[in-house]
């Protein structure tokens, strides 16, 4: 789950449909995208950010990967 864009969401106080609704998405697409099952474009990020009035790197913080150590 993307838990940071899924804090941003509670923190706007909309409701999810809401925030689809101005994206002009369907929102299952914005439940696609918090499942993380659905990689949105760099376009996508950017009109999330504005909606919810935040970075784009805050909604979509840059995962890190965890070195396996042997």
């Amino acid at each position: 789950m993307c838990v940071e864009l899924e804090i941003l969401i509670l923190k706007s106080g909309k409701k999810k449909y809401e925030i689809a609704r101005e994206l002009d998405w369907h929102p299952s697409k914005l439940s696609a995208i918090l499942s993380e099952v659905y990689e949105p474009s760099t376009i996508e990020k950017e009109d999330v950010a504005v909606v919810l009035g935040c970075r784009v790197d805050e909604a979509f913080p840059t995962k890190r990967r965890e070195s396996s150590h042997v």
